[in-house]
C-alpha cells in the first residue's frame, strides 16, 4: 500500500466511538477506480450513500491487511461522496471475555486514535489520505453495547441516539468538518525496514477474496399482520407503539438498513433472531405460537428527519421484529432492506437423490458454511463469531469438500501459525484480544495441517508449520504421567459438551480421578499425523520418534483401559464411564477393531458423541467396515431437524444455543465421503476409492470437486456411472464385493 498516510482525528478518542472520515472529489465521466484501503480497526465505506464493502481483513500485531477494491461501479460525474465509518476499539480493555467483542477489536493504534487510509489515483487526481482534503468528524455519542445474551461472547448491539449522530452523515456537506490529522505514513520508512525496525502495522495486501454483498428480501411476515411487506411501508400515528415480525427465509449473515421518515423522540427497537424457542421444548423453528422471541437489540432514537439506521458491522438473524414507538410526532416506515455477506463460497460440488433428505441436508450444511465465513472461520456468526481451532478444523474438511477454493484453509493456517505461545500451545481461537487456551484443540492444528497437505499436495505447508507440531506435542509430552497416560494437561482440556459432563465443562470427568483414556488416544493419534507431515517433509528420523512415541501411548491405553467383560475402553484406568469418543479413536489409532464400535453403538450407558464430535465416530465406522450398519443411525438427528424447518445446522439437536454452527454441518463430509463413498487414496486426489453405502437410497447422483478435477457419479438401479478428471485412477468397490480398478473418463459398472 503505497503514497498514502495514516489519517485520525487531531487528538485521541475514546476506544469503541465512531469517526467518520469524508471526502468529496469531483470526477469526470466513464473514470474507473480502484483503491486500497485499511483501518484499525475495521472499517465500512459507502460512496455517494450506497453501500461499497467493509474491512479489512483480520489481522494482528504481526500483519495488518489492506484491502483492494473496485470502486468504479459506485461513481457519477461530478461530486462523488466518499464516506468511512471507523472503529477503534482497546484490546487492553478486554480485562475479562465479557468485554471482548472478538471480531472487532485486534491491536490498539499507537497513538489511541482512530486510523484509516486509502490510496487511490485517477488521472492527476489524488484521492488518498494525506494528499486530498479528507474530512474527520469523532461521534461520542453512539456506543457499543453487550447484554447478558451475548456477555462473554464476540458480538454486539448498538445504541444511537440521531439527536446527537449526524443522520445524514454520509451525503452531507462536509465542508465544515475539521480537516483530517495526517498520523505517518504508511509505508515503512527504507532506512528503518533495512535496520530490521519495523512498524506496529505491517502491511500486507489481503489473502482472501473480498466479501460479498448482494440484496435480498424478506419472505413473509410471521406473527404479525401489519401489511408491511405488501405496501412497501406504513403510517405510524403519533403516540403508537407499532410492531412486525419479517422473515428472511433462513438464517443470514447481512448487512440491514432500517428507514424511518418524521417521528422525533420516536424509539425504534431491532430484535435479530435466530427462531423461536422455549428452554426444554424443541419444535419447529418458525412456531411463534409456542415460542418467544429473545435476542440481540439495536436501539435507535430518532430526530425528525428521514434517517436510515444501518449497523456498523453484521447482524446474523433469520427473524426480525422492529418495535418503533412515537411520541407526539407520527412516523413512516419503510419495508427494512439487508445485504447478505460473506466469503464468497464456490460450490463446486452436489449431490442429489429422488429421496428429498438428501439435498435438504445438503443444502441445511452448504447454508451453515456459507454463513460461517467472514474474513476468518467463524464458529457461529450470532453470538461468538470466533476462529476456534476445533471447529476451524471440521470447517476446513468441510470447505475443501464443497469447493476448489483453498484460499481461506491455508489463511486459517498462517493465523494461528503466528498464535503459538511460549510454552507450545496455540490459543484456543485467534484472532483475538482475549486470550483463552483450550489445551486439546491444539491438537486439531495438527490435524488440519497434514488433512490440508493430504487435499492438495502442497508440501510447502509442512515445512512452514511442522515445527508448531513439534512443540505442541512437546508440550504434551511433559504431561504424561509414569503410567505413559495423558494426564491434565491444563487450561481447558475440552472434548465434547456431555451433559454428564456439565459439572466440568465439557472436560471428560475421568480427568479428575487421574488420566483421560479419549485425551491420550488423541495425542496418539497427533503423533501418527506428526509423523506422516515429518515423513513427507524429509525428515524420517523424526517420523520414526513420534510413531514411537505413539505405540507406547496406544500400548498403555491398551494395558490400562481395555475392559475385557465390554469389550470396550474404559474412560480412564480405573474410572468406568464408556464413550463413543474413546472406542472412535482407539480404532483410529489402530487399537480398537468393530467390537468395541458395535457395542459403542448399541450399549445404552455408552455416552454418544455429539454433532461436534462426530467426525471421528464416522471415520472409525468406516475403517472397520460398519458405515452401512451404523452410518444412517448416526446421521439420523440431522436428518430429524428438517422436519423442524431447520434450514442451517444448529450447535445440538436439542436446546441449541445457535442455530448456525459450523461444527455441526458434518453431513457434507457424509454424504460425498460416506454415502457416495468418494474418498482419496494417499495424496493429492491422483488416486481414488469410490465405495457407496447408500443405505436404503433408490439412487444417488452428484460431483465431487477435488483438486485433479470433477468427479461425476450416478449411481441408480441400472447402474453405476462414474466420471473421473484426467490423470486419475481408482478402484470401485461394489457393494457385491468386487473391486473394479478405474480410469479417468466414463465407466458405468
Amino acid at each position: 500500500m503505497q503514497s498514502c498516510d495514516w489519517i485520525g482525528a487531531e487528538h485521541p478518542a475514546p476506544a469503541g466511538k465512531f469517526a467518520y472520515f469524508r471526502l468529496d472529489a469531483e470526477l469526470p465521466k466513464d473514470c474507473s477506480l480502484t483503491a486500497q484501503i485499511t483501518a484499525a480497526a475495521h472499517y465500512r465505506l459507502w460512496i455517494n450513500g450506497k453501500p461499497v464493502c467493509s474491512g479489512p481483513c483480520m489481522g494482528d500485531q504481526h500483519v495488518w491487511y489492506y484491502d483492494e477494491v473496485d470502486l468504479t461501479p459506485y461513481l457519477t460525474p461530478g461530486v462523488n461522496r466518499f464516506a468511512a465509518q471507523v472503529i477503534c476499539l482497546d484490546p487492553a480493555a478486554a480485562i475479562d471475555q465479557g468485554r471482548e467483542n472478538t471480531p472487532l477489536i485486534r491491536m490498539m493504534a499507537p497513538d489511541h486514535r482512530h486510523r484509516f487510509a486509502l490510496s487511490a489515483t485517477i488521472g492527476e487526481t489524488d484521492l488518498s489520505t494525506g494528499t486530498a482534503d479528507w474530512r474527520v468528524w469523532m461521534d461520542e455519542s453512539a456506543s457499543l453495547k453487550t447484554d447478558k445474551l451475548i456477555e462473554f461472547l464476540g458480538a454486539y448491539t448498538e445504541e444511537v441516539d440521531y439527536h446527537q449522530t449526524p443522520a445524514d452523515w454520509k451525503t452531507a456537506d462536509c465542508s465544515a468538518w475539521p480537516k483530517a490529522s495526517v498520523l505517518e505514513s504508511v509505508e515503512e520508512n527504507p532506512f528503518h525496514a533495512a535496520v530490521g525496525v519495523t512498524k506496529r502495522y505491517m502491511m500486507r495486501p489481503r489473502p482472501i477474496p473480498m466479501l460479498f454483498e448482494r440484496e435480498e428480501n424478506y419472505v413473509r411476515e410471521l406473527m404479525t399482520e401489519t401489511g408491511l411487506l405488501e405496501k412497501s411501508k406504513v403510517e405510524i400515528p403519533p403516540h403508537t407503539a407499532f410492531e412486525a415480525v419479517l422473515d428472511a427465509g433462513q438464517v443470514k449473515v447481512t448487512h440491514p438498513a432500517f428507514r424511518v421518515e418524521g417521528g422525533d423522540g420516536a424509539a425504534l427497537e431491532i430484535t435479530y433472531f435466530e427462531k423461536f424457542q422455549k428452554d426444554g421444548e424443541n419444535f419447529r423453528r418458525d412456531d411463534w405460537r409456542h415460542g418467544e422471541i429473545i435476542g440481540i437489540k439495536d436501539l435507535v432514537r430518532m430526530n425528525g428527519q428521514e434517517i436510515t439506521y444501518e449497523p456498523f458491522f453484521v447482524r446474523t438473524f433469520r427473524f426480525v421484529r422492529i418495535r418503533l414507538t412515537t411520541g407526539d410526532q407520527g412516523a413512516t416506515l419503510h419495508l427494512p432492506t439487508f445485504r447478505r455477506t460473506g466469503y464468497p463460497l464456490t460450490e463446486d460440488s452436489d449431490i442429489s437423490s429422488s429421496v428429498s433428505w438428501v439435498h435438504d441436508l445438503w443444502r441445511m450444511c452448504a447454508e451453515t458454511l456459507q454463513n460461517s465465513m467472514l474474513s476468518t472461520y467463524m464458529d457461529c456468526p450470532y453470538y461468538e463469531q470466533l476462529q476456534y481451532i476445533m471447529d476451524t478444523r471440521l470447517q476446513v474438511l468441510f470447505h475443501l469438500t464443497l469447493s476448489r477454493d483453498t484460499q481461506m484453509a491455508r489463511k486459517a493456517l498462517e493465523d494461528f501459525h503466528r498464535s503459538i505461545l511460549p510454552w507450545g500451545l496455540l490459543p484456543g481461537k485467534y484472532p483475538t484480544a482475549y486470550l483463552q487456551v483450550i489445551s486439546t484443540f491444539s491438537f486439531h492444528y495438527i490435524f488440519i495441517v497434514w488433512e490440508y497437505y493430504a487435499h492438495t499436495g502442497d508440501a510447502s505447508v509442512l515445512r512452514a508449520y511442522r515445527a508448531n507440531c513439534d512443540r505442541i506435542l512437546t508440550y504434551f509430552e511433559n504431561h504424561l504421567t509414569e503410567r505413559g497416560l495423558m494426564g491434565h494437561p491444563g487450561f481447558w482440556p475440552f472434548v465434547d459438551w456431555q451433559p454428564a459432563w456439565g459439572d466440568n465443562a465439557g472436560v471428560p470427568t475421568a480427568l479428575r480421578e487421574g488420566e483421560s483414556t479419549i485425551i491420550s488416544l488423541m495425542y496418539a493419534y497427533a503423533l501418527e499425523q506428526a509423523a506422516k507431515i515429518n515423513e513427507a517433509s524429509g525428515r524420517p528420523c523424526m517420523a520414526r520418534e513420534y510413531r514411537q512415541r505413539k505405540d507406547m501411548a496406544c500400548a498403555a491405553v491398551q494395558s490400562l483401559c481395555w475392559d475385557e467383560q465390554r469389550q470396550m475402553y474404559r474412560e480412564g484406568p480405573a474410572y468406568s464411564q464408556f464413550t463413543q469418543h474413546a472406542q472412535a479413536w482407539a480404532v483410529l489409532c489402530g487399537l480398537g477393531d468393530e467390537r468395541c464400535l458395535r457395542a459403542a453403538a448399541t450399549e445404552k450407558d455408552v455416552l454418544p458423541v455429539t454433532f461436534s464430535t462426530a467426525n471421528e465416530w464416522f471415520r472409525a465406522l468406516e475403517q472397520v467396515g460398519l458405515y452401512k450398519e451404523y452410518g444412517k443411525q448416526s446421521l439420523q438427528p440431522w436428518i430429524d431437524l428438517i422436519a423442524l424447518d431447520c434450514k442451517t445446522c444448529p450447535e445440538t439437536p436439542v436446546n441449541s444455543r445457535s442455530e448456525n454452527h459450523a461444527w455441526s454441518a458434518q453431513p457434507m463430509l457424509e454424504l460425498i465421503r460416506g454415502v457416495a463413498g468418494i474418498r482419496q487414496e494417499g495424496v493429492g486426489w491422483k488416486k481414488v476409492i469410490i465405495a457407496p453405502c447408500m443405505f436404503d437410497l433408490p439412487d444417488l447422483r452428484g460431483t465431487a470437486a477435488t483438486p485433479m478435477g470433477d468427479i461425476c457419479f450416478d449411481f441408480s438401479p441400472s447402474g453405476y456411472t462414474v466420471t473421473l478428471p484426467d490423470s486419475m485412477t481408482g478402484v470401485f468397490h461394489h457393494p457385491d464385493g468386487r473391486e473394479i480398478p478405474l480410469h479417468s473418463g466414463t465407466q458405468t459398472i
